[in-house]
């Protein structure tokens, strides 16, 4: 999609139904919208008094009963200028599992309290049967949004022009099912519209959720890497807007380095140990070309050491090797990353520190 300066907003919300997990509740966040390596995603939602979260795959006749007219999958959201076609509901849906599945998000009980924190064109909710949500938006002028940013005003009446600002919220006050269809404030190129679901249960669930470790297809990443200003080619995948890099061809580039580090393999406890500030040993196939086409990933059950310490990362399985995010294993070797949108560029730096999004 074109970059476009659309100001309508709108507002939704799904449901789904599926046990909860008794854990401790906390404030969980969902990012969506467009990602790179140097930002999550430029949707931005905070859901409080979360138990637990999995990304579940919606048939449509699964996701019509969301809604009490099973027409409303085929209701625009947004439209693709480059395709000259409306986005729908169903093809946000189709979109999501086709990579990983919608995050779903789990409650033990109300209320559930979900807050933009990011602007927003489209906020819709809906509820089957009788709303029982409290919302309540807050707006930005348009003009001011583009025009004069940071001295923009969050209003509480609708400007003549306006966008749903960062702070709106939506309390869902019942047990039931819920999702949410949403899109970003309409500025950033090729940005895909976000969907999350909330069950919010009747009573606590006793048994946990099963993790979902669902197959799903991932597609070749087509940024341009440079490491340490060298062009280097990575087989990388862009799984659920992030992009994923085989371990030990991340562990190759940057050998012989100040930030290099070992990764071995602990068949007996089903283990990746990684080793800071230790030359990388090569097995063979290290940054090896890709052949340019979708793969299929499934979630790495291995347990990841780090320097002897247990550490939790996000790991896919393709063709038996591991891919991390980017993101997480520079954080965890302080390797700094760097994005250029307008090269379509990840920049891979041993020489600086880690940073933030």
């Amino acid at each position: 999609m074109n970059k476009r300066f659309l100001s309508t907003v709108v507002v939704l919300v799904l449901l789904l139904v599926l046990t909860t997990t008794a854990f401790a509740a906390t404030t969980e966040t969902f990012y969506g919208g467009y990602s790179d390596s140097y930002s999550e995603g430029s949707i931005i939602v905070d859901l409080t008094n979360i138990s637990s979260k999995k990304n579940v795959l919606l048939s449509e006749a699964e996701a019509a009963e969301y809604f009490d007219d099973a027409d409303t999958l085929e209701m625009a959201m947004d439209y693709d200028y480059d395709e000259d076609e409306v986005i729908t509901i169903k093809d946000i849906l189709e979109y999501y599992n086709n990579n990983g599945g919608v995050p779903t998000y789990y409650a033990d009980g109300a209320p559930v309290v979900v807050t933009a924190k990011t602007a927003m064109r489209t906020f819709y909710f809906s509820y089957k049967g009788d709303l029982v949500t409290f919302y309540e938006p807050k707006y930005y002028s348009y003009e001011e949004y583009i025009y004069n940013f940071d001295n923009k005003q969050a209003h509480v009446e609708q400007p003549d022009n306006w966008l749903i600002a960062d702070g709106t919220t939506a309390t869902l006050n019942e047990p039931g099912k819920y999702i949410f269809v949403i899109t970003d404030d309409g500025l950033i190129s090729s940005s895909t519209a976000g969907v999350f679901c909330v069950h919010i249960a009747d009573t606590p669930s006793e048994t946990p959720v099963a993790e979902d470790i669902s197959e799903i297809n991932v597609n070749p990443t087509a940024s341009k890497v440079l490491v340490n200003d060298k062009a280097v080619e990575f087989e990388a995948y862009n799984i659920n807007g992030n992009n994923y890099f085989k371990l030990r061809d991340f562990a190759q580039a940057v050998n012989n380095t100040e930030k290099n580090f070992e990764v071995t393999w602990d068949g007996e406890k089903n283990a990746i140990n990684l080793i800071s500030n230790t030359p990388y040993t090569p097995v063979g196939g290290e940054l090896a070309e890709g052949d340019g086409t979708a793969k299929v990933a499934t979630p790495t059950t291995s347990k990841i050491y780090k320097d002897g310490e247990e550490i939790s990362l996000t790991a896919y399985n393709i063709n038996n090797n591991n891919y991390f995010k980017l993101r997480d294993i520079a954080k965890a070797f302080d390797i700094g990353v760097t994005w250029d949108g307008t090269t379509n560029t990840i920049g891979i730096y041993t020489s600086i520190s880690y940073v933030e999004e």
